[in-house]
């Protein structure tokens, strides 16, 4: 299933649809359809805009007035989803990183779990990226990062 990450916006576009009943076996997490793609919950219903103080999404507020596709107003609004707590939270310090990238292995990251946007490799911060789940492996392949 391919997956794309866009300001912190997760998608995933399935091969199949049984893809997404695997991916929720598998990692317990529930993917909801969105336009042409499946999200998290959490983003499945993002509005395209935010008013300057009101209430974006729960109970973060919008930090400045903006339109756009949903990745664009959460990047407008400094916010990001986190995978920790299933939810919109402000983008994450990229100095309490775990550890650098290393990319000497193949033409793939290859990953155990699914990458955090706004954390941070040998290039700079990673916004997002594209790649793969094999469901088989359980594994991420990353073919590309995209830097702050």
């Amino acid at each position: 299933m391919k997956i794309v990450c866009q300001k912190g916006f997760y998608k995933f576009y399935p091969d199949k649809i049984a893809d997404i009943r695997r991916f929720y076996e598998k990692f317990e997490i529930l993917l909801m359809p969105k336009n042409d793609f499946f999200t998290f919950q959490a983003l499945a219903n993002l509005p395209n805009f935010s008013i300057k103080g009101q209430i974006y999404t729960g109970v973060l507020p919008a930090l400045i007035t903006t339109a756009g596709t949903p990745e664009e107003v959460m990047a407008d609004n400094n916010y990001t989803y986190n995978q920790s707590i299933k939810g919109l939270s402000l983008n994450l310090n990229p100095s309490l990183n775990l550890k650098k990238m290393n990319y000497d292995f193949s033409n793939y990251f290859i990953m155990d779990n699914l990458p955090q946007a706004y954390f941070y490799d040998n290039n700079g911060i990673i916004t997002g990226f594209h790649g793969f789940i094999n469901l088989d492996y359980e594994k991420y392949y990353i073919e590309r990062f995209i830097y702050l």
